[in-house]
């Protein structure tokens, strides 16, 4: 790998990279704070995390903070051409990078045991490709299509609560997110925008076991946090044919997202007392008390 891609990628805009992969950052003056830790703060290429007595550059961050070794950070960093990259966004490399196991057992356990998702809805996204397992390991893999249906890339989740992980596979495709489609010719009516793919099956899992509705005609996509760039990407793929629906988190950031939105949109959030899609899915197929009824008719 060339020295100079290897500076570039140190000297990259941490900060920039980490809002469009998802993760939570607050803006503090020239600076931007971690929304869930407070010591932690990023310039434009650099960490400092002051409770710790640690910093370093983007490349630092990305290897220690977020699970990639350090060819996948300068890659990530530098958006390098395929041919220089050594893998590409195409279906083909990403499926290379995706090492798979034919068995998804673990991956199964975790959703129906820890988030609570039906097995209809599990066996739904298997027999359609939409959820793996990573071989090594055993993260929960929900890939991205293309408008054509090309593997693009994939939102990662750990399955071990106790060492939590959401991320972004090196290498995916700027602008897309995990979707999943209800329409047989690709002509939506609705855009549904959630902040992961755990909570866009949630959404699933209770539209059709608890409100016994259809989503036809809607496309579902995960933006892996709160990214603009996913969803005018999206509006723009089906040429603004179709109304966005914000089904962000009941919190100070999906509040601030939704109000920062200069487009006109629908919202459909969960109910007050729940923080998420898959907080309220939990407590319903649990038996925990809901205080009050569910809100209707905000688009269905």
């Amino acid at each position: 790998m060339k020295q100079e891609l290897i500076q570039k990628a140190r000297q990259a805009n941490l900060a920039e990279y980490l809002l469009n992969v998802g993760v939570p950052l607050v803006r503090a003056g020239n600076r931007y704070k971690h929304a869930e830790h407070n010591s932690l703060t990023f310039t434009e290429n650099a960490y400092y995390w002051n409770s710790r007595q640690e910093h370093g550059n983007a490349v630092d961050y990305l290897t220690r903070h977020m699970k990639l070794n350090f060819t996948e950070a300068v890659r990530a960093l530098t958006q390098a051409p395929p041919n220089e990259r050594g893998q590409g966004a195409t279906a083909e490399a990403t499926r290379g990078v995706l090492s798979l196991n034919k068995d998804i057992s673990k991956v199964r356990a975790y959703l129906n045991h820890t988030r609570h998702i039906s097995n209809s809805v599990i066996d739904f996204l298997v027999e359609n490709k939409l959820l793996f397992q990573e071989k090594q390991t055993n993260n929960a893999i929900f890939p991205m299509y293309d408008e054509s249906a090309n593997l693009v890339g994939a939102e990662l989740r750990g399955i071990i609560p106790a060492k939590p992980f959401h991320g972004i596979k090196a290498g995916s495709k700027y602008g897309y997110g995990y979707n999943i489609r209800f329409s047989a010719n690709n002509a939506f009516d609705y855009a549904l925008f959630f902040e992961s793919a755990i909570d866009l099956i949630s959404f699933i899992d209770w539209k059709r076991n608890h409100d016994k509705k259809s989503l036809n005609k809607c496309i579902l996509i995960s933006m892996a946090g709160l990214k603009t760039n996913v969803l005018t990407h999206t509006l723009k793929a089906y040429n603004g044919n179709l109304t966005p629906v914000i089904c962000v988190d009941n919190d100070h950031a999906g509040q601030t997202f939704k109000s920062k939105l200069n487009i006109p949109h629908l919202v459909s959030v969960p109910t007050e007392q729940f923080k998420d899609w898959n907080e309220q899915l939990t407590a319903w197929r649990t038996s925990k008390p809901i205080n009050r009824l569910i809100e209707k008719g905000k688009m269905f």
